[in-house]
């Protein structure tokens, strides 16, 4: 994700979802991510990979060639449920809090931009752009999670429990 709309997007928080303005397949994927979000609500991260895989399978002529792509598809309907969460998490923050919320993301994503790199780097090159582009998902569908998990819950109440930090 490009620096500069990372931090536009995080000091705004008044966008309207993105979601209004994605493609079919986009939307497709976003519906399936959010059924399965619903059928396994106690274990989100059980979604993770569920669009890549089924693409690849729909892929049947040349599955491996298919893995980045089909990463890079689902990654795309994580990325704009880790957006909205953004945008909630900041419409309560003050602006030095927005400031703060804004400089962790775009450490965030250096950091995720890095360590997928190099894991792919290390890959046979036949299998680079696959692992990289699966290892990004991995990554924005963890945070997309977490993030999710920190909103106030419906009725506005926020969870009781203290944030675990140290698991």
């Amino acid at each position: 994700m490009n620096v500069f709309r990372m931090v536009l997007l995080l000091c705004s928080f008044a966008a309207a979802p993105a979601i209004a303005q994605t493609s079919p397949t986009l939307r497709t994927d976003l519906a399936a991510l959010s059924g399965c979000l619903r059928d396994s609500n106690a274990s989100p991260s059980m979604c993770v990979g569920s669009v890549a895989v089924a693409c690849v399978r729909a892929a049947s002529n040349d599955p491996r060639g298919a893995e980045a792509a089909c990463a890079r598809r689902e990654e795309a309907a994580w990325r704009e449920r880790l957006t909205l969460a953004l945008q909630v998490t900041g419409r309560g923050l003050d602006a030095g809090q927005r400031s703060r919320l804004a400089a962790l993301q775009l450490a965030w994503e250096s950091y995720v931009t890095q360590k997928c790199a190099f894991y792919g780097a290390t890959q046979r090159e036949a299998l680079q752009a696959g692992r990289q582009a699966g290892c990004e998902l991995r990554e924005v569908a963890g945070r997309a999670i977490e993030l999710a998990k920190a909103l106030p819950r419906a009725g506005g109440r926020r969870p009781q429990a203290p944030p675990r930090i140290i698991r």
